[in-house]
This record gives C-alpha cells, sequence and structure tokens, in this order.
C-alpha cells in the first residue's frame, strides 16, 4: 500500500480473493459512483452479470442517480440474449477479441479481473486508486470505446445472419499473402485480378499464387478467373503458359473459364486488386516495381467485406475489362484501315501516274496543231482540248500531292529565293491571262495604291524554300481569288516583313488579297481541308488543302478571312521564316 501525501485520497493498490468479498467490496465501489462507471466485459461477461442481481440491481441504481454507465464487450451468439438484456441498463458497445475484465469508477478507482470461465464468478480481483495507474487504464478504456460499435449493430448482424463489415489495412507482407491464399481458396463462383505491372504479375506467379489459382480452378469447376494484366512476353511467358494449359484442358467443360486480358502501358494502375465473388476485395499498393521479392515490392494492403467498396472495385475492374476490348476492336479495325488505306493510296498514285503519261503527248501534240491549224473554228475547238487537257494535267498533279502528303512522302528541295521575284514571276501568267478583266499587282505593305503593278522596290528578304512548291501555293491563291472576283475587280499580294528586335521568330507574310465575293461563312471551318468547294465554283477542292499542307511543311502557318466592313472580298495569308 502507498501513500501520496500530495493528494487527499489514498493511493492504494488490493488484491481482493474469494467470491464472496469480491461480490461485497465491488457492490460498494458501485454505490460510490457519482458520475460514471466504465466497464470492460470479456464474452462471459453478460452471462455472469445478468445472472446475478444484486449487480443488475447495483446498474439500475446507477442510472437512477442519474450517472452514466459505459460497457464494452463481445457480443456473440453465445451471449446474445444477455447482451441484448444487459443493453436495458447500460450504453453498451462491441468490439471483436475483447479480453479481461475491468471497471473504472469516476476515474478515480480501477478493478480488473483476468479473463473469465463461463458462467463463473471471478475468485481474483485487482483494485488500485494510484492515480497514474487509474489514468492509464481510462485512457485505454476511451481509445477502445471509440473503436467499439453500437450494440445494437452487432446484435442486428447476429440476428439476420449478416457478416459484419470490414475495412482492415495490412502492413505485414506475410499477413497480406496469407489473406491473399486464404481468399482464393473461399473463391465460390468468380476471381478478379488486376495486376498493377507486369512485374507484379511475375512476382505473383513466383510466390505461387498461379498455382494457388490453378488448383482453385481445379477443385471448383463452377469458378471463373478474370485476369487483367501488362505483359511482357519473356517476363510473363512461364505464368501464362501454365495457365492457358489449364484453359485449354478445360475449354470444352461448361462452367469453367480462364479469360486473360492485356491492359495497354495508359491503363496500368498502381495497385493491384484481387475481388472474390463480388463480396471480398483485397487491394495491394506498389512500392517499388524495381524489387524482385513481393515483400520488398509492396506497400499497405486494404481488405475489405463492405458491399459499396468491393462493388466499387469490382465496376472499376469490369469498366477496365471492356476498355481493353474496345481497344483491341479499334485496334483491328485501325489496321484495317491503314491496310485499306495504303491499297488506296497505292491505287490512286498508280491512276495518277498513268493519267499523266497520256496527257502530256494530247497536250503537246493539240497545241502544235493548233498552232499549225489556220481555221479559226478549229483553232477554237483545239482551244478547248488544250484548256481541258491541262485542267487533267493539274487535277492528276494535286491527285499525286495529297497521296505525297497522306503518305507523308512530300519531299522539298529547299534553296535560297528572293520571295519578291518570285510573286512577281507568279503574277506576270496571271496579269497577262487577265489583262482585259481584273487588275493584278505586287504592292508594299505600306503603299496605299493596291493596283501596283509592282515597279516600287520592296524589301521583304530571302527565305529558304522549295521554289516550285511555294510557286505552287501562290498560284493556286492567287486562280482562286481570280475565280471569284468579277470583272473590273483588284488583286493584290502584299508581302511583308515581320523582323522587328522584338520578334523572336523572324518571317515574311505573303497576302493575296482580292475584291471578290468572299468566303462563304459554311464554308470556313473546313476551308483548308480536302474537297471544300464552293458549289459557285467548280473543282476538286484539292489546292488549299495542298497550300497548308506545303506551307506548314516550310515551318509557316496559313489562314484566309474576309476584308473589313467597308470592304468586299477576303484575304488568304501566309508566313514563312526568313533566312
Amino acid at each position: 500500500m502507498t501513500a501520496s501525501s500530495n493528494n487527499s485520497l489514498i493511493e492504494r493498490t488490493e488484491v481482493w480473493r474469494g467470491k464472496k468479498k469480491i461480490m461485497a467490496r465491488g457492490l460498494v465501489e458501485l454505490t460510490k459512483v457519482k458520475e460514471r462507471y466504465d466497464s470492460i466485459l470479456d464474452a462471459n461477461g453478460p452471462i455472469i452479470i445478468m445472472n446475478n442481481d444484486f449487480v443488475v440491481n447495483a446498474y439500475v441504481d446507477i442510472r437512477k442517480r442519474g450517472c452514466k454507465l459505459r460497457i464494452i464487450t463481445e457480443i456473440t451468439m453465445d451471449n446474445l440474449s444477455y447482451s441484448k438484456e444487459l443493453a436495458k441498463y447500460a450504453e453498451l458497445r462491441h468490439l471483436d477479441g475483447v479480453k479481461g475484465n475491468l471497471g473504472i469508477v469516476d476515474g478515480m478507482s480501477y478493478g480488473a479481473a483476468a479473463t473469465s470461465e463461463e458462467k463463473l464468478f471471478p475468485t481474483q480481483y485487482i483494485y488500485s486508486t494510484v492515480k497514474s495507474f487509474v489514468e492509464q487504464q481510462q485512457y485505454f478504456f476511451d481509445m477502445l470505446w471509440k473503436r467499439s460499435i453500437p450494440s445494437e449493430l452487432k446484435i442486428q448482424e447476429l440476428e439476420e445472419g449478416v457478416e459484419p463489415e470490414v475495412i482492415e489495412t495490412i502492413r505485414d507482407p506475410i499477413e497480406i499473402r496469407k489473406i491473399g491464399d486464404t481468399l482464393i481458396g473461399s473463391a465460390k463462383e468468380e476471381i478478379l485480378i488486376l495486376y498493377s505491372t507486369a512485374r507484379a504479375f511475375y512476382r505473383q506467379d513466383k510466390i505461387g499464387r498461379i498455382d494457388a489459382l490453378i488448383r482453385a480452378l481445379i477443385h471448383n469447376p463452377d469458378l471463373k478467373l478474370k485476369i487483367l494484366t501488362p505483359i511482357i512476353d519473356n517476363l510473363n511467358k512461364h505464368s501464362l503458359q501454365k495457365l492457358n494449359a489449364v484453359k485449354e484442358h478445360n475449354q470444352n467443360r461448361s462452367g469453367k473459364r480462364i479469360d486473360i486480358r492485356q491492359i495497354e502501358p495508359t491503363m496500368q494502375t498502381r495497385v493491384t486488386v484481387l475481388i472474390i465473388d463480388r463480396k471480398y476485395a483485397l487491394i495491394i499498393e506498389l512500392k517499388d516495381d524495381e524489387k524482385d521479392e513481393s515483400s520488398r515490392a509492396i506497400g499497405l494492403a486494404t481488405y475489405s467485406n463492405s458491399g459499396p467498396t468491393v462493388l466499387s472495385y469490382a465496376s472499376i475492374f469490369e469498366s477496365l475489362w471492356m476498355q481493353t476490348e474496345l481497344y483491341r476492336r479499334i485496334k483491328e479495325a485501325n489496321s484495317q484501315l491503314e491496310v485499306h488505306d495504303r491499297l488506296q493510296r497505292e491505287f490512286i498514285n498508280i491512276a495518277a501516274h498513268e493519267l499523266r503519261n497520256p496527257i502530256q503527248p494530247i497536250l503537246s501534240l493539240s497545241e502544235i496543231v493548233r498552232n499549225s491549224e489556220v481555221g479559226q473554228e478549229n483553232r477554237d475547238l483545239l482551244d478547248v482540248v488544250v484548256r481541258n487537257a491541262k485542267k487533267l494535267r493539274q487535277l492528276t498533279e494535286d491527285v499525286l500531292d495529297v497521296t505525297r502528303i497522306e503518305s507523308n512522302s512530300l519531299q522539298l528541295n529547299k534553296e535560297e529565293i528572293d520571295i519578291e521575284n518570285l510573286v512577281l514571276h507568279v503574277l506576270r501568267d496571271y496579269q497577262v491571262s487577265t489583262r482585259d478583266r481584273l487588275k493584278l499587282g505586287l504592292v508594299h505593305d505600306d503603299d496605299d495604291n493596291e493596283g501596283d503593278t509592282g515597279n516600287n522596290p520592296v524589301k521583304s528578304g530571302r527565305v529558304i524554300a522549295d521554289r516550285y512548291r511555294i510557286q505552287q501555293v501562290l498560284s493556286n491563291l492567287i486562280s482562286n481569288a481570280v475565280k471569284y472576283t468579277s470583272e473590273g475587280g483588284t488583286i493584290s499580294v502584299i508581302v511583308k516583313r515581320n523582323d522587328l528586335q522584338t520578334s523572336i521568330d523572324k518571317t515574311v507574310t505573303i497576302r493575296v488579297k482580292d475584291t471578290g465575293s468572299g468566303i462563304d461563312p459554311n464554308l470556313t471551318p473546313r476551308l483548308f481541308s480536302k474537297f471544300a468547294t464552293s458549289n459557285k465554283i467548280t473543282g476538286m477542292g484539292l489546292g488549299l488543302y495542298i497550300s497548308k499542307s506545303i506551307v506548314e511543311a516550310h515551318g509557316g502557318d496559313i489562314w484566309a478571312e474576309n476584308n473589313g466592313q467597308d470592304e468586299v472580298g477576303s484575304t488568304f495569308s501566309f508566313t514563312l521564316p526568313l533566312k
């Protein structure tokens, strides 16, 4: 016995022996309760308490005095009826695996007995008022109180035969492995497994998990197995061979099925998920995929039989399962499309080349005959032949260019060129053919006279580009402007340097501005796409698509817009990097 000089309450620790003494002293302690009495009972405790009228009456008296009575015990089928009765007198909670018995009066005194035997009152009891010891036991009780569940929930589970829901975190790799093996061995209908990586799949085979799955399948003819996993051929070959051997052996037996699907790298996760019968789930974190030992590669694991939790993981698994099938079908369809597209390009390429061969002789001989023909009527007829032969030649070249663009075989023969000279060269051809109805010219960005014929020098610099291809772009843009501009209109080609000191990328901008009908708003979104053409003008609609591809291949940009509200027509612009 010890005494504290700093406390009026004498601190002592005693051992009570004998059922009568323990009963008498214990009842006295219960009469001292002023605020609360906290107690922990093992599974036999409710039976012993409810078979003792003196203790029951003491509990009733505690409640009558307005004091709190809190009890933690393990509620089982054996003590269910007693626990229901005990819950009438105390605030009762359930906790799995409670051992020992204790009681704390107002946080001032503490009593404890060892684990009791069924229906037998304890014969030894420790009693203490040592403050530090009592506070320690009170802390222990409060901690368990927070972890316990209300008795009515546990009673409902037992009466309705419902398995208690659990979400448990496991850190020990050995324990994680044991739980996984137990779950697989208990499977009755279905096993779903999502492996985080190909190495995780390999490690599971290494610890015997694949063999455990095979044993479960052999033992239960109705069991189905679905596996989602990334696969590395040389790493997972052995595992797949074993599973496929079982699959082939049982392929004609109804009910037994093994299905393995590969996850693409973009669909990989950082957890391995094991789902059994959609009732139990084990989720294992991946800590270090480079480790060969499973115990060193994994982190925490979470085990749960909570319906919403397990079904959520099952839903995720099924979503990934369907995505892999969809991805496989898309991949097959894409492969077929690639073959079809390749064959189509080859056909178009061959057809265009075959068309090109006879066109040039027709054009050349027609021009010779036309130039030698003296009759105007025959000359007019030959003009029609020449004009249409040129259109057919241009169409053939456009089709060949589209084929090159889409097969990424468009080649550029770059050289240093003066952009103004190139513009003037292209303009001269159109100035001759449109002299009587349109006004065409090259102008400086600062000139107001947009009908200038190009006599003013323009200092826009030199570019490194494919002369023929840039000439092709200019011809396409000017040709379109000519088509859409009525007689008496103006077409201006404007060249401007963009080489301010603040600019990082120094470029030259070429704009083809016309006073024509403008861009159809319905055509704007697909203006630079294949076959984009207006109903007003005939043509295949390939020129702008080809021009865009050529400009972008040079590292430039191309765009188009209608002129301002006070102006008619449109402007097509593109940029090229300066030398």
